[in-house]
C-alpha cells in the first residue's frame, strides 16, 4: 500500500493493523486520522501523560463520567492490574502504567476504531496478555485497531495484518517475496558471521537466541544485542536446523533450546517465552504450532 488513506479504507475488511515504523510516520498516521476520522476513533499515544497531579482513581472515574460508561471505575482497574496504582499520582508512573492506564481509559469509551502506538512497550508478560485479551475481544464486537511500533516484534505479537515502511510505501509482513533457494553448503557451518563495526564476529549457534528478518536485514540475537548478518533467513534456516533452530514465523527463527514455554495468549496469539535475560516474547504463527509439536515431540 502507498498511502496512509489506502491503509485505513483496508482497516475495517482486516481488523487490525499493526505497523513497524518510525516516529514521524507514527505521527503522521496520527494526523491523519484525527484529521478525517477523529468521531468515533478512540487515542492512546506515547505522549500522552493525562492530568499529572490526579491519581489513577480519579483521572479514570474523570473520564468514565465523560464517556458515560456503566462499568465501575474498580472494575476497570482490576481489568488492567491497576488496583495497586489507584492512589498514584499521573505524574509518578512508570512508562508501562502510563500505557495501562491510557488503554483502561480507551477501555470505557464507546469507540469504533483505536489508534494506539507501541501499545506493548514497556509492557510486563501478564500485562501484555491483558491488553491483547481486551484488544481481541472489543475486535469480537466491531471494533477496528490501527496500532504503530517501534519493534516489528511487538507488531507481531498482536493479532492482524503486521506491515513495514519501505521506500515510503507499507509492505505487508506475510506477502514477502519468497525467498530463493539456495544449493546446501557442502560444509556444514558451525560459526554464523555477522558485522560489528568493521569487526566480523563469529558466533557459536547455541549463544544465538532467536534471529529476527526487518525490512530485508537479518539480525541474530545475542545476550541482548542485536547483530546483523550478510545471511538470509532462508540460508539460516538451512544451516541451523541441525543445531535446533526453527522458523516459527516468517520474520522470525528460535533457537529451541531457549524456549522456556509456548504460550496461547489470545484466540489468535501465541507466543515463545524464552529463557534468555530479557524473558524474550518471539511470536508463534498459528500454522506453525502443529509442525514445531511433531518435530520437536512436544
Amino acid at each position: 500500500m502507498d498511502t496512509i488513506a489506502e491503509l485505513m479504507e483496508a482497516l475495517p475488511k482486516l481488523g487490525f493493523i499493526n505497523i513497524e515504523c518510525n516516529q514521524e510516520k507514527s505521527e503522521e498516521i496520527l494526523v491523519f486520522i484525527m484529521e478525517r476520522e477523529r468521531a468515533g476513533t478512540a487515542f492512546v499515544t506515547r505522549m500522552d501523560r493525562g492530568y499529572e497531579r490526579q491519581s489513577v482513581k480519579e483521572y479514570l472515574k474523570f473520564f468514565r463520567d465523560i464517556f458515560g460508561c456503566e462499568r465501575t471505575v474498580e472494575s476497570v482497574m482490576e481489568e488492567f492490574a491497576l488496583t495497586g496504582l489507584r492512589r498514584v499520582k499521573m505524574q509518578n508512573l512508570k512508562p508501562g502504567d502510563y500505557m495501562k492506564v491510557g488503554i483502561a481509559r480507551a477501555s470505557m469509551q464507546p469507540a469504533k476504531q483505536y489508534f494506539l502506538e507501541d501499545p506493548l512497550m514497556n509492557l510486563s508478560e501478564e500485562d501484555m496478555k491483558r491488553v491483547l485479551c481486551w484488544m481481541e475481544r472489543r475486535q469480537e464486537e466491531g471494533a477496528h485497531f490501527l496500532t504503530t511500533n517501534a519493534s516489528l516484534r511487538y507488531a507481531l505479537l498482536m493479532p492482524g495484518t503486521s506491515f513495514y515502511m519501505e521506500d515510503g510505501r507499507f509492505k505487508e509482513v506475510e506477502q514477502e517475496e519468497a525467498l530463493q533457494e539456495r544449493e546446501a553448503a557442502e560444509l556444514e557451518i558451525l560459526k554464523i558471521p555477522a558485522r560489528s563495526g568493521n569487526s566480523t564476529l563469529l558466533f557459536e549457534p547455541k549463544d544465538i537466541d532467536y534471529i529476527e528478518s526487518l525490512n530485508k536485514c537479518t539480525y541474530l540475537s545475542v545476550r541482548g544485542t542485536h547483530f546483523q548478518t550478510q545471511q538470509t533467513m532462508y540460508e539460516l534456516e538451512e544451516t541451523l536446523k541441525k543445531s535446533g533452530f526453527f522458523r516459527c514465523h516468517r520474520s522470525y527463527l528460535v533457537n529451541v533450546q531457549k524456549v522456556e514455554r509456548f504460550e496461547k495468549w489470545t484466540k489468535n496469539s501465541y507466543v515463545l517465552i524464552l529463557n534468555n535475560q530479557d524473558h524474550s516474547q518471539i511470536p508463534l504463527s498459528k500454522g506453525r504450532i502443529e509442525e514445531m509439536k511433531e518435530t520437536f515431540h512436544w
